[in-house]
Parts: structure tokens; C-alpha cells; sequence
């Protein structure tokens, strides 16, 4: 079997995705066809999981349609945001190669664009509309997500719910047990960081968590100054240098608790839906998990008993002064290892399957 990963920007998302298939099944080829830069250039790694790559530059549906020639894929999975390269798959070989659409953010639930990658050209929510309805499968990172897609579109006849796991490869194999230091817990947040009013603004929760007597270590997946001048001025907010993947989970297990917490003030709806790669990370890494009242993000954590979901910060320090965190940490030890992408990848194998064979069946003699 060859899949034809296609996305604009590579996203972590990829890179899981071509580490789980190819640790499952070995027998199925992966190219990636994309704008942007290479997942090696954003994330230090990733460029050899796959066997070809395309750069998609110039005249993205004809250059689509060569390396639709040239590597003849039996199936094409497309990352959004933005939708527009489905869209651009089902035009060029949608009749005759299935394409399965991916969804980590749904366009018609935010407000603000999406800040790690391309904007959306022209109407953005008629391509959603094509892109979901259009498609073989979609794979959507929650439940969550999932409902509020078939509210709003005709579903494909496979859907599947795939989050946002981490790769069991690069976490740590031993776990400390015990906190390593008294005082107050230590929080840390990594990942993305902005300044303009969206869900990852977090410049106001921040100085409200170090406010409550909370050390705060915060490690950004790209430099934004701001942030650093913050934590300048506020003792106990530290500010590190962006770490690759590998090197931060060797860092993670050092804190208490992972934030999860975002910003909902223009984008809610979106919030409610998204189980995001950090939450995995902590986990991972043995950190109960910190959110607020993030819909998909409060179930899972009650649901699974690896961390708190918070009305808001204030009072934080005093809730966790009577929470047991070793117990906590427990917990999260004895899940996380059905929380990575190679405990789960079975099911997109699964997929793949049913697709390229049903596709198979449909084709003329």
C-alpha cells in the first residue's frame, strides 16, 4: 500500500502518523507532498519516515496531479487547517483514489486564522463544507470534534476519532515517583505562545498563576519576546529557550503539573473541542495535567482521573495544596502508556485498509 500524506504546512501531527504506520506495518510506502517547510526544518526531525517528497510550489493542482503519476498512491491523507489541498486531492483523483480528510481544527469554529501555516483562500467555510463532505474518511482529534463537524456537514461513511497521541519512542522509560523538591508544586507550560487576543494569549493567565505563589517554567515551541520580557518581570515565571521535541520530554518530568489552560475569550467553541498535543506530552512525561473549563479537555482529565479541571486560577494554590500529587502522578503512570500514537495506530492501519479495499472492489475490471 502507498499513502500520500499532503498538508501545506508538516505538522508534529505528520511526523506521529509516519512514525506509528511505519513501526505497524512496514509494508506501506509513505510520500508527503507539501508548501512550506519540511518537518526536519521545523522540528529537527521527520524528512526520512518518508520514502519520496514533493514540494508543492507554483501550480499546486498541476504539480499534484504529476506526483499523483509519478507515485500512484492508494490512498491520500490531507491535514487541514486549511482545507484547501483536500479539496485540491478531490478535484485532481478523487474519483478514483480515496482521500481522507484530517481535522485538527475546524475553520468554522474560530475566530481568529490559523496561526502555524497558510491562510485559508477564499471562502473558507464552502471548502470545509467540500473538504468534509467530499472526502472517503475524516479523522477528527476528539469526539468533541467529531459532533460538532456532523452538525454542521454530511458526514463521509468512515469517520474516526485519532488524538493527538505522543510517540512512545521519544518519552522517557523511567519516571520519578516522588516530588523532587517542598514548597509549592511546579507547573510548567510548553508549546505555542501569542500576543494577539487568541486562545494561545496567555499572558494574563500566566501572571495570574505565578500571582498565587506558583513557580511557572514556561518552554516555547517558537520564540516570542513578549513572553520572555513577562517572565522578566515577574518572579517565579521563567522563560527557556525553545527545546527540540526530544531534548523537552527529558525536561517535563522535573515539574508537577502540566498546563493546559487556554485563553477563551475569542475562540471557546474551538476550545471545547481540542485535545492538544501538550496533553499527551505531560502525560507522557508523568505530569498530571492542569485545564480549565476546556469541554473535551475537562472530560478527558476527569474521565481518565490524571489531572484538575479549574473554574479559574484564582485559588489554584490552595486547591493544590490539598490535592495528593503523588497520587496524582500514580495515575498517571499506570495510563500512559495507552495514551501513545503506537497503542493506537492500529485503527488508522485499520482504515487505510477498508479504504484501499473498498476502493479496489469499486474499480472496473
Amino acid at each position: 500500500m502507498r499513502v500520500l500524506f499532503l498538508q501545506q504546512q508538516p505538522c508534529i501531527r505528520a511526523l506521529k502518523y509516519a512514525v506509528g504506520v511505519r513501526a505497524a506495518r512496514p509494508d506501506v510506502e509513505l510520500g508527503f507532498a507539501f508548501q512550506g517547510r519540511t518537518l526536519t526544518e521545523w522540528y529537527g526531525s521527520g524528512d526520512e519516515l518518508f520514502g519520496q517528497w514533493w514540494r508543492l510550489d507554483g501550480r499546486p493542482g498541476k504539480e499534484l496531479g504529476r506526483i499523483i503519476a509519478e507515485f500512484s498512491p492508494d490512498l491520500i491523507h490531507s491535514h487541514n487547517l486549511p482545507d484547501v489541498l483536500t479539496v485540491l486531492a478531490l478535484e485532481v483523483a478523487g474519483d478514483r483514489i480515496p482521500v481522507v480528510h484530517d481535522v485538527h481544527d475546524l475553520q468554522s469554529l474560530r475566530r481568529t486564522p490559523y496561526e502555524n501555516g497558510f491562510p485559508e483562500p477564499g471562502d473558507a467555510l464552502a471548502l470545509e463544507k467540500r473538504a468534509v463532505e467530499g472526502s472517503a474518511a475524516l479523522i477528527a482529534v476528539s469526539d468533541e470534534l467529531l459532533a460538532e463537524i456532523r452538525a454542521r456537514h454530511s458526514l463521509p461513511p468512515h469517520t474516526l476519532p485519532f488524538a493527538n497521541y505522543a510517540l512512545r519512542r521519544d518519552l522517557p522509560a523511567r519516571l520519578p515517583r516522588k516530588r523532587r523538591s517542598e514548597g509549592p508544586p511546579r507547573v510548567v507550560y510548553q508549546g505555542t505562545l501569542s500576543t494577539n487576543g487568541g486562545h494561545y494569549d496567555l499572558r494574563e493567565l500566566f501572571t495570574a498563576i505565578v500571582a498565587e505563589g506558583l513557580p511557572l517554567d514556561i518552554f516555547p515551541s517558537r520564540e516570542v519576546p513578549a513572553y520572555r520580557r513577562l517572565a522578566d518581570a515577574h518572579a517565579g515565571m521563567r522563560y527557556h529557550d525553545t527545546l527540540d521535541p526530544r531534548a523537552l520530554v527529558r525536561e517535563l518530568p522535573r515539574y508537577d503539573f502540566g498546563w493546559a489552560g487556554f485563553n477563551d475569550e475569542l475562540n471557546g467553541p474551538h476550545l471545547d473541542t481540542v485535545l492538544p498535543n501538550k496533553l499527551y506530552e505531560y502525560l507522557g512525561c508523568g505530569l498530571p495535567v492542569l485545564t480549565l473549563g476546556h469541554r473535551a479537555l475537562s472530560r478527558f482529565v476527569a474521565e481518565n482521573g490524571v489531572g484538575l479541571a479549574l473554574d479559574g486560577v484564582e485559588g489554584l494554590a490552595e486547591r493544590l495544596s490539598e490535592t495528593d500529587v503523588d497520587a496524582l502522578r500514580a495515575r498517571v503512570r499506570a495510563v500512559r502508556g495507552r495514551m501513545t500514537v503506537e497503542a493506537n495506530i492500529s485503527a488508522v492501519a485499520g482504515l487505510y485498509d477498508a479504504l484501499v479495499e473498498r476502493g479496489r472492489a469499486t474499480k472496473p475490471a
